[in-house]
């Protein structure tokens, strides 16, 4: 046996483990790489759920400010009618005093007429006894 007979397997051996090693090293490399990139697309997917989930938040919170402030707001507009009914209802009631005070003064305009009309007149005419007879019988 020749040295170059012995030396050969040794190469080819030598050979194919320095193969192996170039191909473990590239795979290695590869299935690196390939776990970078799942890695990226993981944080991209988890940063593109995060701003999903703030926008979620801010429409929850935006809505709940807009349904405080359409609360704020009703709550003022009632405020206001419970102020214009107040109002209103303490005009009737003055116009109703001024008509009764009205009328109580016609009354004694027309009773003081009557009696005027008496005192000149010395007797009763159908005329002031239609004016004195009670007012439900008056049509």
């Amino acid at each position: 046996m020749t040295i170059d007979q012995l030396i050969a397997p040794i190469v080819s051996v030598g050979g194919l483990a320095i193969a192996m090693t170039t191909t473990y090293l590239t795979v290695r490399q590869y299935y690196d790489k390939r776990r970078i990139e799942d890695r990226q697309r993981q944080g991209e997917e988890l940063d593109r759920l995060q701003a999903a989930r703030q926008r979620e938040l801010d429409e929850y919170a935006d809505g709940r400010n807009k349904s405080y402030a359409a609360e704020r707001d009703f709550n003022h507009l009632m405020r206001k009618y419970d102020a214009l009914s107040l109002s209103l209802n303490t005009l009737m009631d003055y116009q109703r005093n001024e008509v009764q005070s009205l009328e109580t003064d016609l009354k004694e305009v027309k009773g003081m007429l009557n009696a005027i009309l008496i005192h000149i007149t010395g007797s009763e005419t159908a005329v002031m006894r239609f004016l004195r007879r009670p007012e439900k019988d008056k049509g």
